[in-house]
């Protein structure tokens, strides 16, 4: 692992170090430095679980923090400008009783939807999930009132027909998935997927399951999560439903998950839209926690094994690569802590020369294909031999200019 260098120090070795090791890199910027209430008046460092990108290059951040080092105040959500310093300009206020968390941030038409533990957006009423302007204002009229009393937003999707939202929520006896109307957030009171954590032919809100990611196709949506029946169908933690009301699962699409937890944390679709991968804590026959699946039927790829050896949080898929994070290890010399990076076919081949080793869990993933970057958010304090506290940002290895610092990037 290199230690830490400037900006002229690091195109002077662009050349002269392999661009596996220049992958792993850091920027000796200051630290955003992301802190947390841990519950007993102590500060602690901050915990990333949502990454989206505004425009071309501001990033929006969301999970669970109070302030940054220098003691910016942000609850939760914030926005990091092109050169990754703090959007002072963007200032959501969130509140609650109880909990404030940001789990899932979408960009769609110019506005930011945001999901999570909150009942009030900049002083108005917003029950876990709210529509923002591309400023951070609050939509006036959009409210999905997603308010039972420990009710959790874990996923949204948009498409042109609706906003979903996925979680862990009995209000309007939705038990984790819901159908929200573009314009007004209202939720749609005929298509239903109540989710179930066993097959029943009488679902209830004791018994609901949870919905933790999402992907909308266009013409589908694949719900993955924890649950073992959809929409009055079994299914078992990953399910494909129609966008036409009433819901009506894929038949075809069945899942080969049949042990382990069966959670699934994370989705993510090939380009032609023929492979899906998911990720999470779960068995399917010999493979675990992480499948490459046919998009339509859910037939495993079983020779595609890649097998962390502990649950997938995240997924990226970015060329021939698929990015994985979570909370696994690997053992020496090629040791591959929290993140890893495999093979998208054959195999699924873990590339041993990346190793950014960031030493907590790897929650978010979002990746910028255009130059080439991945930023990560979780719970880690470092990302090799440097501070990180929660965020930072890596090139890919034919990209050598690297520069990983809780967001900061200078170019």
């Amino acid at each position: 692992m290199l230690a830490p260098f400037v900006r002229a120090s690091a195109f002077l070795l662009a050349a002269l170090v392999a661009p596996s090791l220049l992958a792993q890199s850091a920027d000796a910027d200051p630290d955003l430095g992301l802190l947390r209430d841990n519950g007993s008046a102590q500060l602690v460092s901050g915990q990333v679980r949502a990454l989206a990108m505004q425009g071309t290059r501001k990033i929006l951040v969301g999970g669970d923090f109070v302030r940054t080092a220098d003691g910016s105040a942000r609850t939760s959500l914030l926005r990091l400008d092109a050169d990754g310093t703090l959007d002072a300009d963007f200032h959501v206020e969130l509140a609650s009783a109880g909990i404030v968390q940001v789990n899932a941030i979408t960009v769609a038409d110019g506005f930011i939807y945001v999901g999570g533990r909150f009942q009030s957006v900049n002083g108005e009423p917003r029950s876990n999930i709210a529509k923002l302007t591309a400023d951070g204002e609050l939509v006036p009229g959009w409210n999905a009132a997603l308010d039972g009393p420990t009710d959790t937003v874990h996923a949204i999707a948009v498409g042109a027909d609706a906003v979903y939202a996925g979680g862990d929520f009995t209000a309007q006896d939705l038990w984790g998935l819901a159908r929200l109307d573009r314009a007004t957030g209202a939720v749609d009171p005929v298509w239903r997927a109540q989710t179930q954590a066993f097959v029943t032919p009488t679902p209830s809100a004791s018994g609901r399951g949870n919905v933790r990611s999402l992907l909308h196709t266009g013409t589908d949506l694949i719900v993955g999560g924890y649950f073992r029946q959809i929409a009055g169908q079994a299914h078992a933690s990953v399910a494909r439903l129609s966008l036409t009301a009433p819901t009506t699962p894929a038949a075809a699409f069945q899942s080969p998950i049949n042990g382990g937890e069966r959670y699934v944390y994370a989705l993510a679709l090939s380009r032609d839209r023929n492979t899906l991968y998911v990720g999470g804590d779960f068995f399917a026959g010999a493979q675990q926690h992480l499948l490459r699946l046919d998009a339509r039927l859910a037939t495993s790829d079983v020779n595609w094994k890649p097998q962390p050896s502990a649950p997938v949080r995240a997924l990226v898929l970015l060329g021939e690569w698929l990015y994985a994070g979570g909370s696994f290890g690997g053992t020496q010399p090629q040791a591959y802590a929290n993140l890893m990076r495999v093979a998208s076919g054959g195999a699924g081949a873990r590339d041993t020369g990346w190793l950014p080793n960031p030493d907590g869990r790897v929650g978010a993933l979002y990746e910028d294909g255009v130059r080439k970057r991945l930023y990560l958010g979780g719970e880690f304090a470092k990302v090799g031999v440097s501070s990180r506290n929660g965020l930072a940002r890596i090139g890919q290895v034919v990209d050598p200019d690297v520069i990983f610092y809780d967001g900061v990037d200078i170019e």
